[in-house]
C-alpha cells in the first residue's frame, strides 16, 4: 500500500485517522509498518523499527505531524534493538508517554528512560484518549510471548502485529501471491498453526474494517475471508519434512510427517481413542504431546505400515480424514502416496467421483427447473404487450411500502394514463394495431418518467404510474409531460391524445385500513379517468375536480326492443345504477372501451351480430371476459343454453322478464364483481 491513510471517518468538528507509517524495506523479504492514530486532540504512534531504520521512519512520520506532537507511543511488536530505537526516537523530539507489556515497561525503566511508562496489564487491556478507544489483545507467539494486538473501535482498525504479516511479494494485489506471502511468513516464524487459533477467536469479537500487520501489506477488503484464511492455515514445524543427503537425494523425515498426521487426527478425534487404537501396535505413541516416539519400522516402511495399520483398525474413516493432508505432502514435496491409498482409497475415490458426477447432474437439472419456474413467474406477472408488471404487482408492492416509515417521508402519487382514441384504432385497424398503440404509450411514459418512478400495466387499457417525489407538484408536472409527449408523438398510426387521472396518497381518509386505502386509490383513478374522458380529449383530472354522484355500478344493456330497454333503464336507475343502453354490438363495444362496466345484460337476437357474437368478442379480451354476462330471450331453448355454456355466459333469463328476479341476480353479480 502507498503512504496514506488506511481509513478516515468523520467525527463532529474534526477528523480522526489511522495512518500507515511505511512500508519500510528492512531486508529483501520484509517490509516494516508502523501506524499512527491521529486527530485534532491526540496522536498515538504504534511500534518502532530497528535502530538502523529510525531516520527513515522519522521522515515518514513527519510527512504527517512533527514527532514532538506525538502524545503516546505503544510498543506492541518487539525488535532486538528496541531500547536503542526508543532512545533515538526521544532524541528526535518524542516527549510523550509509553504503553507496553509489564516486562517491556520494566526493561525501559531499567535502561534510564524517564518518560512515563504504563503496562497494558495495569490499564486492564484498554486505553481511552480524547478520540481513540483502544483494546489490547494478547497473542502468545514465540519467541516473544508478550506481544499483543490493538483494536481501535472508532476507526475499526486492527493493528495485528505478526498476525496476518507477510513476506514481500511481487504483486500484493494478486490474492494468490499475497496468500503465499502470508503463509510463508507464518510457517517461518511460528512453531505451528495451532498458535493462530486463540488470537483469531479474540478478533472475531470485533467489527474490523482494516487489518494492519507489522510486516507486509494492509488488508482492507473481504476482511471476513482473510480471517477465515488465516484460521485455516495448517503447518507443523517441529521437524523438517525432508533434507538432502551428500548425494543430493531427498530423504524424508517420516517420523515427523507421521506426527503431523497424528496432529490432524487429533483435530477430529479424542486423544483417548487415538492412544487406544495404537495401544497394541508396532507404533509407540505418547499422550502428552500426542506423537510417535518409536516403532519397529523405519524409513518408507514406517510410512506405509502406519496407514495399513489404520485401515486394518478403522477402515476408510480415518484415511478419509488424513487424505487432504497426504495429498498436500504429495503435491508440494513429492512424497509418495501410502500404498493403501493407491489400492483401497482409489476405489473409494472412484465411487466418490461417480457420486459427485450424479450430484452435479442433479444440481444442473435443479438449476434449469428453478430458471424455468422464474421465467414462468415473470411471464405471469408481466403484461405480454408492454412487458410491464401487471396491476396486481403494484397492489402487492403498495401493501409492503405503506408499512415502511420511508413511504411517508416523500409525496406519493399515482397516475393512470389512457389513450383517448384507442377504441377507434381497434375498430378501424384491428386489435394488433391497438396493442401496438398501448405498447407505444408504455414506451413514451418510460422515456419521460424519472428512474425512481415505477410503471405498471393497468388491468384495463392504460398505464399506471407510481411516483415518489420531494414535491407534490412534480407528480402533476409528470402527468402533463406524458400527456404532451403523447400528443406530439409520431409513433402512432395516426394522431393520438391521452387523458390522465391523479390520486395523491395524502388525500386519502387516514382512518381507512391499509387495504381499503389501496382499494380507494384505484377506485379514484377509475372514477377520475372516466370523468376526464367525459370532459374531452387530453384532460387531466385530480382531486380538484368534483366527481359525479356515487352509483352502485354501471350496467351495459344491449337490446333492440325499445319497451324492454326503457323499462329496465327505469328499474335500475331507481336502484342507483348507471345504465348505458345501446341497440347493437358495435355500440356496446364502444361503451366498454369508455366505461368500467360491472354487468352486461344482452338480448340474444340482435340484427347484425347476436348476443352470442358479442360474448365471443368479449372472451378474446382478458379485461372484458370476466364481466358478468346475462342473456335475455323469448327463446330459452336447450340449444341456446348449450351455446351459452360453451361461451361462459353466466345466466340466461326468459322474457317477459320479472324485474325482481333480474334485480336479485344483478345485485349478486355486482357483489361478486
Amino acid at each position: 500500500m502507498d503512504n496514506g491513510a488506511v481509513m478516515r471517518i468523520q467525527m463532529p468538528k474534526e477528523f480522526i485517522k489511522l495512518h500507515q507509517i511505511g512500508p519500510i524495506k528492512i531486508d529483501e523479504n520484509l517490509l516494516f509498518n508502523g501506524y499512527l492514530f491521529y486527530s485534532d486532540k491526540s496522536n498515538i504512534l504504534v511500534d518502532l523499527p530497528t535502530s538502523e531504520w529510525m531516520m527513515a521512519y522519522k521522515e515518514r512520520i513527519e510527512l504527517i505531524i512533527p514527532i514532538h506532537d506525538i502524545s503516546q507511543l505503544i510498543i506492541a511488536h518487539l525488535n532486538f534493538s528496541l531500547i536503542s530505537s526508543l532512545k533515538i526516537f526521544i532524541s528526535l523530539g518524542f516527549k510523550g508517554s509509553i504503553i507496553s507489556t509489564r516486562q517491556i515497561a520494566k526493561q525501559i525503566s531499567q535502561n534510564g528512560i524517564t518518560l512515563p511508562v504504563s503496562s497494558i496489564e495495569k490499564l486492564d487491556y484498554q486505553y481511552y484518549s480524547n478520540d481513540f478507544k483502544l483494546n489490547f489483545l494478547p497473542i502468545q507467539f514465540l519467541p516473544h510471548p508478550q506481544t499483543f494486538m490493538i483494536f481501535e473501535s472508532e476507526t475499526r482498525g486492527l493493528i495485528s502485529n505478526t498476525l496476518f504479516s507477510s513476506f514481500k511479494v511481487d504483486n500484493p494485489t494478486e490474492i494468490i501471491q499475497l496468500k503465499q506471502g502470508i503463509f510463508a511468513y507464518h510457517k517461518t516464524n511460528l512453531p505451528s498453526s495451532e498458535y493462530l487459533k486463540d488470537p483469531i477467536r479474540r478478533i472475531r469479537q470485533h467489527r474490523i474494517d482494516a487489518i494492519c500487520p507489522s510486516y507486509g501489506y494492509v488488508l482492507e477488503n473481504d476482511i471476513d475471508a482473510w480471517i477465515e484464511y488465516e484460521y485455516q492455515l495448517d503447518f507443523y514445524n517441529s521437524g523438517q519434512v525432508f533434507k538432502y543427503n551428500e548425494e543430493f537425494i531427498k530423504e524424508f523425515n517420516y517420523m515427523e510427517i507421521i506426527n503431523h498426521m497424528l496432529n490432524q487426527l487429533h483435530k477430529s478425534l479424542d486423544t483417548k481413542e487415538i492412544i487406544e487404537t495404537f495401544s497394541k501396535s508396532d507404533f509407540i505413541i505418547s499422550e502428552t504431546p500426542l506423537e510417535i516416539i518409536n516403532s519397529t519400522h523405519v524409513g518408507y516402511k514406517l510410512w506405509h505400515a502406519f496407514f495399513e495399520y489404520i485401515y486394518a483398525k478403522k477402515g476408510t474413516s480415518w484415511l478419509t480424514i488424513l487424505e487432504p493432508l497426504i495429498k498436500r505432502y504429495h503435491n508440494i514435496f513429492g512424497l509418495d502416496l501410502p500404498a493403501i491409498y493407491v489400492s483401497k482409497m482409489m476405489e473409494v475415490t472412484k465411487e466418490n467421483e461417480l457420486l459427485e458426477q450424479d450430484k452435479k447432474a442433479l444440481e444442473q437439472n435443479l438449476q434449469k427447473l428453478e430458471a424455468q419456474i422464474e421465467e414462468t413467474k415473470e411471464t405471469l406477472l408481466k403484461c405480454p404487450i408492454t412487458k410491464l408488471y401487471i396491476e396486481e404487482v403494484l397492489r402487492a408492492l403498495l401493501k409492503k411500502d405503506i408499512e415502511s416509515s420511508d413511504f411517508f417521508k416523500r409525496h406519493q402519487g399515482f397516475i393512470l394514463i389512457q389513450l383517448d382514441q384507442l377504441y377507434d384504432i381497434n375498430k378501424r385497424y384491428g386489435k394488433d394495431t391497438g396493442d401496438e398503440a398501448i405498447r407505444n404509450l408504455a414506451y413514451i411514459v418510460g422515456q419521460i418518467a424519472p428512474e425512481e418512478v415505477k410503471l405498471f400495466k393497468q388491468n384495463g387499457p392504460g398505464i399506471l404510474v407510481y411516483a415518489s417525489c420531494e414535491k407534490k407538484e412534480n407528480i402533476t408536472n409528470l402527468a402533463v409531460k406524458i400527456r404532451n409527449a403523447v400528443g406530439d408523438s409520431v409513433l402512432f398510426i395516426e394522431k393520438m391524445t391521452a387523458s390522465a387521472s391523479l390520486v395523491y396518497y395524502e388525500e386519502l381518509n387516514p382512518v381507512l385500513t391499509r387495504d381499503n386505502k389501496i382499494k380507494e386509490i384505484f377506485t379514484l383513478l377509475e372514477q377520475r379517468i372516466r370523468l376526464a374522458r367525459q370532459l374531452g380529449y387530453g384532460e387531466i383530472v385530480d382531486n380538484s375536480a368534483v366527481l359525479p354522484a356515487f352509483k352502485e355500478g354501471i350496467i351495459l344493456l344491449v337490446d333492440e326492443d325499445d319497451m324492454n330497454r326503457n323499462m329496465l333503464v327505469r328499474v335500475f336507475n331507481r336502484l342507483n345504477f348507471d345504465v348505458k343502453a345501446v341497440t347493437s354490438v358495435d355500440e356496446a363495444l364502444a361503451i366498454l372501451c369508455e366505461y368500467p362496466i360491472d354487468i352486461i345484460i344482452s338480448e340474444i337476437n340482435l340484427s347484425k351480430m347476436d348476443g352470442f357474437g358479442l360474448k365471443r368478442e368479449l372472451n378474446e379480451s382478458k379485461t372484458f371476459s370476466n364481466i358478468p354476462f346475462i342473456m335475455v330471450s323469448h327463446n330459452k331453448t336447450v340449444e341456446n343454453i348449450r351455446r351459452g355454456n360453451l361461451l361462459n355466459v353466466d345466466l340466461i333469463i326468459e322474457k317477459p322478464i320479472i324485474p325482481e328476479e333480474l334485480i336479485g341476480h344483478v345485485k349478486r353479480f355486482r357483489e361478486r364483481r
